[in-house]
């Protein structure tokens, strides 16, 4: 009795796999370099499928999981250029475990001639910490790829995908005095399944660094020297490649004031630019958080509205000062550039005339540190005004009181139409 049951469960079980039906006419086509699709014919019933695919020869395989029942190809990626490879598939009519048998074996073999290589590589522009990688155009390529490792060793370091119409890319943060080996891919459609073989490597060396000292030049300049008015407060600050770059930045003043008080968040208050061989980047300063009338956070924002830094501006009991920190990128040392910092009739000067100093210390994110001191000469103009011409004399007298006409040689007391007595002589 035991061995019926166990022979109808046996049949039963045949009879339910046997419902779902091996997929037919399988083959593949669109073979490249790096994929290839396949292709299958619909099976009646299923609820998905189950591809699996591996080398010749070789004996993991890599499995395509839960593939749409309404699909007849799938493509198969990140394979081996000039490879052979065999592929099956089977239905899966539940989700438990009611599957057919995996299909015929297919196979395929990477490789195509519809996907030519880069060529005629070369490198220039060789610094100690980059290089510039050139190649010729290929009038069919959508997308370049551009790896490249340190020579003799297995790691490689891939750039990001360079647009089809570029010729030439740069290769950034290398080690100094050191050779390298780069190679380029071409991908001959948007979707990146039709790669090329990589190119032969092109090699180059980087060249020793050698640092600049640290002295950023630095000038200041004030819009009105008229003592108690606005004024813009502007620095310019220049560095030099291989100068160490700059960490952390103070200005301050022995006068005048910031007129905290008139602004509002979100009001501009100025500008900020900064252009090196690279990067070209201007901002506009905005208020940002203003803690009473003498402390506030200044904004820099770049043209796309975005966030890139702040200033803190603050009014001391001796004048005014400005900190900033700028961010590090990692490597201490800058390629060069000009940099302002414009702050609009934001700056009052003082109410006395006299001499006001500028100073600016500057440290450098290997801790060198620089003071820079600027005087300023502020003028205070008299609140009362002459025009000369318009003083006419009334009366004239001599030295006793007398009324007079002038005359030559003689002392003169002239009472003029302002109120004022002037004394006068005319000599022939």
């Amino acid at each position: 009795m035991i061995r019926c049951f166990i022979i109808l469960f046996l049949l039963a079980s045949l009879k339910s796999f046997g419902q779902c039906n091996i997929p037919q006419n399988t083959f593949a086509n669109n073979v490249y370099f790096f994929s290839a699709q396949v292709n299958w014919n619909v099976v009646s019933g299923a609820h998905h499928y189950k591809i699996r695919y591996k080398e010749i020869g070789t004996s993991p395989w890599s499995y395509k999981n839960n593939i749409d029942s309404t699909s007849t190809s799938r493509v198969l990626n990140n394979l081996s250029q000039l490879t052979s490879y065999i592929w099956q598939i089977r239905a899966h009519c539940d989700t438990i475990s009611n599957f057919s048998n995996w299909s015929q074996v297919d196979t395929f073999y990477t490789t195509t001639n519809i996907c030519p290589t880069p060529n005629n590589l070369t490198t220039s522009n060789i610094t100690h910490m980059s290089a510039q990688a050139n190649w010729d155009l290929l009038p069919t390529a959508h997308r370049y790829k551009v790896h490249y490792r340190i020579l003799n060793t297995n790691t490689w370091s891939n750039l990001s995908l360079i647009n089809g119409n570029s010729d030439s890319t740069n290769i950034p943060v290398l080690q100094q005095n050191t050779t390298y080996e780069w190679q380029i891919m071409a991908f001959h459609d948007s979707t990146l399944n039709m790669g090329s073989l990589w190119s032969q490597s092109d090699t180059f060396t980087t060249s020793t660094f050698i640092p600049a000292p640290f002295n950023p030049i630095v000038n200041t300049s004030l819009g009105s020297t008229i003592c108690n008015s606005p004024s813009s407060l502007l620095v310019e600050i220049n560095q030099v490649t291989n100068e160490p770059d700059i960490d952390n930045s103070t200005i301050t003043t022995d006068g005048g004031y910031f007129d905290i008080g008139s602004v509002n968040t979100g009001d501009s208050v100025g500008y900020a630019s900064y252009n090196s061989t690279t990067q070209n980047i201007n901002s506009t300063l905005r208020a940002g958080l203003i803690v009473g009338p003498n402390y506030a956070i200044i904004n820099s924002f770049d043209s796309n509205g975005d966030l890139i830094g702040f200033f803190a501006i603050e009014n001391t009991s001796t004048g005014v000062r400005v900190s900033t920190t700028s961010p590090n990128d990692g490597n201490n040392y800058t390629t060069g550039y000009t940099s302002q910092v414009n702050f609009t009739n934001l700056f009052i000067t003082p109410n006395v005339s006299g001499n006001l100093h500028i100073v600016i210390d500057i440290e450098s994110e290997l801790n060198d540190q620089i003071y820079y001191s600027d005087t300023v000469f502020i003028q205070c103009p008299s609140a009362i005004y002459e025009n000369i011409n318009s003083n006419q004399i009334i009366e004239t007298y001599d030295i006793y009181g007398r009324k007079i006409i002038a005359k030559k040689n003689t002392i003169c007391i002239n009472r003029l139409n302002n109120g004022r007595v002037t004394k006068q002589v005319v000599i022939e």
